[in-house]
Order: structure tokens, then C-alpha cells, then sequence
């Protein structure tokens, strides 16, 4: 086979741009850090990449509706704690009444404090949250839930229903509740107790004792079912830091996967670029001597 002139110089010129380009891809491979620069470089692992990107992503959108969830979680605690409070003074009160060594207008001062009471208590049941939204409302949140005074008595606007929060791929948590669930219905609640209570120590003293029997009965009816639902914001928010933890031990192992399969191992990819240059050196100064050669080489 006949080696022509031409033929040595386009092989010693592929080479020297096959160095190139190799010596190009390592060092940006080593600019970015990653060892899969296109999808063609490897198309299983970059398939496998983008998956594994994905599922992170949804993990990372799941921990911020677990942060959202905690802190609507604890805001309505934060306020049935209010609530919880003024249920226990009332009772405290209550049965402050029902000394029969009190005068009249003793017992009207309690009726008076009991009225704030109940002023707080109706503010707490229409707590909006940072978005404007009543957390007692159900889902008309854009409607304030109780209205109504001692006298008049009181409403309620809301629905039964509870928003919720996808907190992961199979939980959708409530984040609200319905104000008759915690309150008690309208007519029946603790709202009804409190204004019935107060009208009757307004009133004549007759038939008062009763009065305080009811009340407290009432009162104690109202703190069993705000124990029960803050027992049940408890178990949520105990299930939120479960749901925390393992999306962490996730985010981790997603983390690590990505690494195996994109980040570059810098100790080898350096000692390649430094033999590639080796190589191209090597090629380039083998290319200057064969087209430096010439007939009269050959002839000396």
C-alpha cells in the first residue's frame, strides 16, 4: 500500500484534533464539576439523572407544604390555647358565683368581666391567618365565621369543611377546622352557654344556682372538645416531623444518587488532562517533524 504525503499529514492532523477535542471535554468536565456534560455523553445515566432530579424536586415541594401545614398547624393551636384559657376562667368565675356571700353587684362584676370573655373569645374564634383566610371558617375562609353578641346571640357563617395541605405523595392534612366543630353549634355552644350564663347573672337571683350548674356543665362540655381537637393538632404535628425526617433522609439519598452520577471525580479527570496534554504535545511536535521533511532529508 502507497503512503502519499497527503495521507500522513490528514492522519497526523486527525490526531492532533481528536487531542484536542479530548483535551477540551476534560477541561470542561473540570470547569463544571460534572462528568456527564451532554445527554449523548451518556444516555442511561442522564435518563436516570433526570428522574432522580424530578423525584427530589416533588420531595423539596412536600417539605415546604410540611413547614406551611406546621405553622397553620400551630397558629390554630396557638389560639385554641387562647380559647382554652378563657373556658377556664369562665368556669373559675362561674363558680365564684356561686358564693351566696356575694352581693348583687358583685355578682353584676362578674357578668361585666364575663362579657370580655366572651368579646375575646368571639375574637379568637375569627383569627385570620397571614393570607387573610378565618382559620374557623371551613372553606368559605373569606367569610368571618361568628357574629353576634351576648344579647343578640350568635351565628355562624362557615361551612363543615376542613382545607388541607399535601404533605406527602399519599397525606392531605387539615390545616383548618370548622368553627362549629370546636366551638359548638351556634345555638348549643360554648358561645350560647357564656351568653346564657351572663344574662342570668343579670338577672333576677332566683334560679341562679341552676344557672352556675348549667354554665359550668357547658363550660366543661366546651374544654373536652378544645382539648380534643389540640389532641389532634398534636398527633398532626408529631406526624409532620416524622414526614420532615424521612423527607430529609431522602433528600440525602437523591442528593448522593445525583453525585454518583453526575459529579466528577476531580483526582482522575486532572491526571487525564494532564496526559492528554502529554498526548497533544507528543502529536504536535511529531507533525512539525514530518512536514519539516522533505526530499533532500531523505537524500542527506
Amino acid at each position: 500500500m502507497r503512503i502519499s504525503t497527503n495521507m500522513i499529514f490528514d492522519q497526523s492532523m486527525g490526531a492532533m484534533q481528536r487531542q484536542s477535542a479530548a483535551l477540551l471535554y476534560t477541561g470542561q468536565q473540570i470547569a463544571t464539576g460534572r462528568k456527564i456534560l451532554t445527554p449523548a455523553d451518556d444516555p442511561v445515566a442522564s435518563a436516570r439523572a433526570l428522574d432522580v432530579t424530578q423525584s427530589r424536586s416533588v420531595n423539596t415541594q412536600f417539605t415546604t407544604n410540611q413547614g406551611a401545614a406546621e405553622d397553620a398547624l400551630r397558629l390554630v393551636e396557638g389560639q385554641l390555647t387562647g380559647v382554652g384559657d378563657i373556658l377556664q376562667y369562665a368556669r373559675v368565675r362561674a363558680l365564684e358565683a356561686g358564693n351566696a356571700a356575694l352581693s348583687d353587684r358583685e355578682v353584676q362584676f362578674i357578668a361585666t368581666d364575663l362579657r370580655s370573655q366572651f368579646d375575646a373569645m368571639k375574637a379568637l374564634a375569627n383569627t385570620r391567618d397571614a393570607n387573610g383566610d378565618y382559620l374557623f371558617a371551613g372553606y368559605r375562609s373569606a367569610d368571618q365565621p361568628f357574629n353576634g353578641t351576648v344579647d343578640g346571640g350568635m351565628s355562624y357563617a362557615g361551612d363543615q369543611g376542613s382545607r388541607t395541605m399535601q404533605v406527602s405523595p399519599s397525606r392531605f392534612m387539615p390545616t383548618s377546622f370548622a368553627g362549629e366543630d370546636v366551638f359548638g353549634e351556634a345555638g348549643s355552644g360554648v358561645f350560647e352557654t357564656l351568653a346564657t350564663f351572663i344574662q342570668a347573672l343579670e338577672g333576677p337571683a332566683a334560679g341562679r344556682a341552676a344557672a352556675i350548674t348549667a354554665a359550668v356543665e357547658g363550660i366543661d362540655d366546651g374544654l373536652d372538645n378544645v382539648l380534643r381537637v389540640r389532641a389532634q393538632i398534636g398527633s398532626q404535628l408529631l406526624e409532620v416531623d416524622q414526614l420532615a425526617s424521612i423527607g430529609s433522609d431522602l433528600d440525602v439519598q437523591y442528593s448522593d444518587t445525583l453525585s454518583r452520577l453526575q459529579d466528577l471525580d476531580y483526582n482522575e479527570a486532572v491526571s487525564r488532562l494532564t496526559q492528554q496534554q502529554t498526548n497533544l504535545q507528543a502529536a504536535q511536535q511529531s507533525f512539525m517533524k514530518i512536514t519539516g521533511l522533505s526530499l533532500f532529508n531523505y537524500l542527506s
